[in-house]
């Protein structure tokens, strides 16, 4: 499920996302083992992706039936920077990128999501605002979120429609727990060639 929440509480309307389940690529196919496992449960080296031959990567993409990945908590990047809407601009742009991200989830004393900033927004605001004041003062207070239940191809329409790359997602009390990107829908679509996110 997917739902805005503007300044720490839910907002009522809930953006129209797919229910149904992403579609197996070959319906009535075995599963083949997923990322170097054995059909016996142990584990093979792999190697990476630039140095198989073409040969190779089709034949595994070839041999790939079913894929188990459906869900946002299968795919998020976890944990979920945070940081306080009392932060300065100046200490959320160090943190940013010390931390290598683009996209800070910002919370309030209980952890609760209360707002989003990303780096283009610092940039673009620190012109006008001093970089001494909190953060609260520029970033955005509503916040499109996603439950860890969510599917994937949901999540896909949703960043596509409302023109976004990224998308929090919380626990039952809207505290972020992971963060979903395109970055992270491009890695599953390299992952897994033949999977179909989108209908």
């Amino acid at each position: 499920m997917f739902f805005w929440i503007h300044d720490g509480r839910i907002l009522p309307n809930t953006p129209a996302t797919y229910t149904d389940r992403v579609h197996k690529i070959h319906p009535g196919g075995k599963s083949s083992p997923i990322s170097g496992e054995k059909e016996d449960g142990t584990t093979r080296s792999t190697p990476s992706f630039l140095h198989r031959t073409p040969g190779e990567v089709y034949q595994e993409s070839a041999n790939q039936t079913e894929k188990t990945v459906y869900f946002l908590h299968e795919i998020m990047s976890t944990p979920a920077h945070t940081l306080p809407s009392s932060e300065t601009i100046s200490n959320c742009l160090d943190f940013m990128l010390e931390k290598g991200i683009r996209h800070l989830p910002i919370v309030n004393d209980l952890g609760t999501l209360v707002g989003f900033v990303s780096d283009r927004d610092i940039l673009e605001k620190s012109k006008s605002y001093e970089r001494d004041w909190p953060i609260s003062d520029i970033m955005t207070k509503r916040v499109l979120v996603g439950s860890p239940g969510s599917e994937i191809r949901g999540v896909t329409q949703v960043l596509l429609e409302e023109r976004i790359g990224c998308i929090p997602v919380v626990n039952d009390d809207n505290q972020p727990i992971g963060m979903i990107t395109r970055s992270d829908l491009l890695r599953l679509l390299l992952k897994y060639p033949n999977l179909n996110i989108i209908a």
